[in-house]
């Protein structure tokens, strides 16, 4: 985690708080959600957000917390300002998390995790947690694609923002024409066929020529991004990329 977020004790070892300074925004989400992932692969399933020195949050935010919660990781938002409530109403998000504004809910929070606890405990043993098949580790390399919309193949350029054997986060995408540097309208790649992703990983010579499908897209401050689950990897690429994570985890 950067020295901008602070990770803090919450008294039982279950549960953890992470105070976010700034913002849930940009490279310091995709920070935070490596570090949750790490949780979700230990176990830790109890995370209080607390947004006492956090003034914005953006599409990757909201996209980081969505995904952990779906893999069943709890997670209780703290004091959260308007200006933070309102861009979650504005995406309608506002009912998937349970949202706290006092600072005394930290208090709350806890006695809720630890009534969930015991009554998991007591009635099935541990959570079941929906872990990752594969590690992903932040990564930041130029990458350019192709895919079909409408009957006609058009060219992406992206950054890899994280990478694992099973996909890749691609932010500030754009698209243009074939064999030129003029940038054309998006339309979009959810579900969508993609084709020839292209990249080199950092230090590495061997370019990695890839497919996969995008399985979700989101909008940050007018940036788009994409999860690609990446389909049809060989053996040797597959190793490449584990060894790079490996080495970047």
């Amino acid at each position: 985690m950067p020295n901008t977020n602070h990770i803090l004790p919450a008294g039982n070892p279950r549960i953890e708080i992470i105070e976010v300074i700034g913002g849930l925004i940009g490279n310091g989400a995709l920070e935070i959600q490596s570090h949750l992932y790490k949780c979700l692969d230990e176990g830790r399933c109890y995370h209080i957000i607390d947004l006492k020195h956090a003034h914005k949050i953006d599409g990757v935010g909201i996209a980081l917390l969505e995904n952990i919660l779906s893999r069943e990781v709890q997670l209780r938002l703290i004091n959260v300002k308007p200006e933070i409530q309102c861009i979650l109403e504005m995406a309608k998000k506002e009912a998937l998390f349970q949202i706290m504004s006092d600072e005394k809910d930290q208090v709350k929070a806890m006695s809720s995790f630890e009534r969930d606890i015991m009554e998991k405990r007591a009635a099935t043993g541990n959570t079941v947690l929906k872990k990752r098949d594969h590690v992903r580790v932040n990564t930041s390399f130029p990458s350019e694609f192709k895919f079909r919309r409408d009957g006609r193949t058009l060219f992406g350029r992206a950054d890899i923002l994280n990478l694992s054997q099973g996909g890749v986060l691609a932010g500030h995408i754009v698209a243009r024409k074939k064999g030129t540097e003029e940038i054309v309208r998006y339309p979009g790649i959810i579900d969508q066929e993609i084709y020839d992703l292209q990249f080199r990983l950092n230090g590495n010579s061997t370019s990695l020529t890839l497919r996969g499908t995008c399985v979700r897209e989101f909008t940050a401050e007018e940036s788009i991004y994409a999860g690609i689950r990446l389909k049809d990897v060989s053996h040797d690429q597959r190793e490449i990329i584990r060894s790079f994570v490996d080495a970047h985890k």
